[in-house]
């Protein structure tokens, strides 16, 4: 939808975002595409993309496509020495940058932008004539930015948590002082927004123990359903049973008794196992790869790699069947992944290995999943071997409709326009 004088401004906080990939700019972005369409229009503030794992073009292109004014600074930040470039770490090193990163740098090693975005900002504020101001995290530091506009212009504010913060999963802090700091840090910004939304029901409850005083409001995950509108060629050999995972291994999220598992039931059901290949979509590293040599998997997996959102759909659209992990990570009960939300909306079965939480809970409602804890070959076995069987004899339970059209982006930004109405009227 084009631009219209009569629609509301609202300045659009953003760190990742196209041509930047993966599924932290996926949120941000399809709220920018359908704002417009509820009457607000997005004018975005974020920095220059620095060094990054990934670039997406169909992102971008999508972008391009909305025409949406963008404003773009420097980054400042130890990722933007040298300008904009793909850069990939290997695990070891990453995991070191990540665990340095945190001591030296709270909220995060992305607050190096807040000065040159908040200078931008006021210039923006002052000819745009911007009516709100939101900004989503990670990284914290966009928050903090909106908590200096909100002191220096008073415009309503609304700030979105796509994790957790102080009892972050992916945060381990190296001393008791970090942790107070960051609990400081979290309260003093946190206490500037007129509103704060999160993506789930569990991080609304975490949040609001913590500021009881807070107007918190659940804007889900989701999927746009565009994105399915794919042309899918019936070329695949019909001898072949897919499944697919998409992202990353990390932390304590690692394939390793889900490979035991394989290995298991290709020995003891063979016929079970013929024709079934193990496609993975985000990039493995070489951890992960020796290991599935270790496991005598090779000829049993294909790695597409990290490949742009719109191919990435599509491989989504045509598994025979989707794999989802969530590993007993701190706090992993609150977690939910926004892959998981695409996978509802191809509506195919799925092998959720996820802890007791929030996760298991909509899988469980999603109504085609197979269920298994992470820590559990046993379970993890069971589970594969039911979904496999059920793939090749189509005894596959049937979806919830009702539930997956609750996760449409359309109407998640519907609901967010709607906050945006409330707030500022």
């Amino acid at each position: 939808m084009t631009y219209s004088p009569d629609m509301k401004n609202v300045l659009f906080i953003v760190y990742y975002f196209p041509p930047m990939g993966g599924s932290g700019v996926q949120r941000p972005l399809k709220f920018v595409k359908y704002l417009r369409e509820f009457g607000w229009n997005p004018i975005i503030l974020c920095p220059e993309p620095g060094a990054y794992h990934t670039f997406d073009q169909s992102l971008n292109s999508e972008f391009e496509s909305l025409n949406i004014t963008t404003h773009r600074v420097q980054g400042n930040t130890p990722l933007h020495y040298g300008g904009t470039r793909s850069i990939q770490l290997p695990s070891a090193v990453d995991n070191f940058l990540r665990k340095i990163s945190t001591f030296f740098w709270l909220p995060d090693n992305k607050k190096g932008w807040i000065r040159s975005g908040y200078e931008r900002a006021l210039e923006i504020i002052e000819s745009e004539d911007i009516d709100l101001i939101y900004a989503t995290a990670a990284p914290y530091s966009n928050l903090l930015l909106a908590a200096e506009l909100k002191k220096s212009t008073g415009k309503k504010t609304v700030m979105d948590l796509r994790d957790e913060w102080l009892e972050s999963h992916l945060i381990k802090y190296p001393t008791p002082y970090h942790r107070k700091k960051m609990a400081d840090i979290e309260q003093e910004t946190l206490e500037e927004a007129d509103l704060i939304t999160v993506i789930n029901d569990s991080y609304k409850d975490s949040f609001g123990k913590r500021y009881p005083g807070s107007d918190i409001r659940v804007v889900n995950q989701g999927f746009d359903p565009e994105d399915f509108e794919v042309e899918v060629t019936d070329t695949e050999d019909v001898e072949t049973l897919s499944i697919l995972y998409s992202g990353l291994f990390y932390g304590d999220r690692t394939p390793d008794l889900f490979f035991k598992s394989v290995m298991e039931l290709k020995s003891e059901q063979p016929e079970l196992m013929k024709g079934v290949v193990f496609e993975f979509q985000g990039g493995l590293d070489e951890i992960v790869r020796h290991k599935i040599a270790q496991f005598g998997l090779i000829s049993d997996i294909i790695d597409h790699g990290y490949l742009d959102h719109d191919k990435a759909v599509k491989n989504v659209a045509t598994a025979d069947g989707l794999w989802l992990m969530i590993g007993h990570q701190q706090n992993a009960e609150h977690v939910t992944v926004g892959k998981m939300f695409e996978y509802f909306g191809s509506k195919k079965p799925i092998l959720g290995l996820v802890p007791e939480g929030i996760s298991m809970k909509l899988l469980q409602e999603y109504g085609v999943s197979y269920l298994a804890n992470p820590n559990q070959k046993d379970e993890i076995k069971k589970a594969l071997g039911n979904l496999i069987n059920d793939i090749k004899e189509d005894k596959l339970p049937e979806v919830n409709q009702n539930f997956i059209d609750r996760y449409n982006r359309k109407k998640i930004t519907k609901d967010l326009a709607s906050v945006f109405n409330e707030i500022s009227s």
